[in-house]
């Protein structure tokens, strides 16, 4: 429990740094991950456990896959290199769905690392995403 509550005081501390010192790219990368956690953390509450876990998480994989897709539209517009990195951590997520779908026996703990470990992934890329604009539209500022 000390993780989730970690991840979502950092995923909080990411979204308002882009809310304040973003760009559009920061901002809606950051909601797409608010939202991804809010609907993830409802469905958990609502169900009592991860529907699935121990076979195929459909919803989860949905999830993902809605998230990624969301990620790759904002990551075509933008004109930054790291929403096409969160894209990439996101479709490490769904291909740890895919392995699991396809190989039944992969130890549960490997495929836990797999699809949990590219959200932290993308919560840290969006605050270094978030940082590095910040920094680009103060230098902007004091060149001009």
């Amino acid at each position: 429990m000390d993780r989730y509550f970690l991840q979502v005081t950092l995923l909080l501390l990411v979204a308002a740094l882009a809310y304040f010192k973003g760009g559009s790219s920061e901002k809606r990368v950051a909601v797409v991950l608010v939202s991804m956690h809010v609907v993830s953390a409802i469905q958990y509450f609502l169900f009592s456990d991860w529907e699935g876990l121990v076979t195929w998480p459909i919803f989860r994989m949905s999830l993902d896959l809605v998230g990624f897709l969301a990620i790759l539209y904002i990551a075509l517009r933008a004109n930054r290199w790291w929403p096409l990195w969160v894209g990439s951590a996101q479709l490490l997520a769904i291909m740890a769905h895919v392995f699991r779908a396809i190989d039944a026996n992969l130890p549960m703990t490997v495929y836990l690392i797999m699809e949990r470990w590219p959200f932290w992934a993308a919560i840290t890329i969006t605050g270094i995403g978030t940082v590095l604009h910040a920094r680009r539209e103060r230098d902007a500022r004091i060149a001009s």
